[in-house]
């Protein structure tokens, strides 16, 4: 029918423009130590949505709330892609801070969309998946995550096994890179802990 061409127009148009603003991304996954603030393509593009957003006054309210939700769920499942990217092979902590800084930028947006309607929180909750890998990831939080795994009350009940697995031994490969440069190696504590908890999440992953 006639709305859901126009849906799917508009849909296809939005993903358009958010492909052209995630290809000016020109991340640095060896990055010692984060900017402070977003990265300048995520800054533009949530600049571009919220005009854009704010143009949809004259659309039906359904179909306003609509374009955005899935405009928000594709740039969340893209920058989740930019993580797990296999031909990503190693990733430091400084640029998983920078990566973190853009997907707050994100989440900012979803706070204050000027598409009226949704309930609290709805539109944040595109993001939620990004958020718990990334909180989990920066706060080396695996003894929770695995003690609750499978349980409701999991704060990271939305990480997967694999998912973290591929994420962390990006982590693990920077970790060894760095250590080769300088000849040594460094933080052996670290090593072994990082070692212990990606056997135990390889183990959940084949359960």
């Amino acid at each position: 029918d006639a709305r859901s061409e126009v849906e799917q127009k508009i849909d296809d148009a939005l993903r358009g423009k958010i492909e052209e603003f995630l290809e000016l991304s020109n991340y640095d996954w060896e990055l010692a130590n984060p900017s402070g603030r977003a990265s300048d393509h995520i800054t533009d593009l949530m600049t571009f949505m919220q005009t854009t957003f704010l143009s949809f006054t004259n659309l039906p309210p359904v179909l306003a709330r609509h374009v955005c939700m899935q405009a928000c769920k594709h740039l969340a499942s893209r920058l989740m892609a930019m993580l797990l990217d296999p031909d990503l092979k190693a990733i430091s902590m400084g640029a998983l801070e920078q990566f973190n800084l853009d997907v707050i930028q994100c989440e900012l947006f979803t706070s204050q969309c000027p598409v009226p309607g949704f309930e609290n929180g709805t539109l944040t909750m595109t993001f939620a998946d990004l958020r718990q890998l990334l909180d989990l990831l920066m706060s080396f939080d695996w003894t929770s995550y695995l003690a609750d795994f499978g349980q409701e009350r999991n704060k990271y009940v939305r990480v997967k096994p694999t998912t973290a697995i591929a994420v962390l031994e990006k982590i693990m490969e920077f970790d060894r890179r760095k250590n080769s440069f300088f000849g040594k190696d460094k933080n052996k504590d670290r090593k072994k802990l990082l070692d212990t908890v990606l056997k135990q999440l390889r183990s959940l992953a084949h359960a």
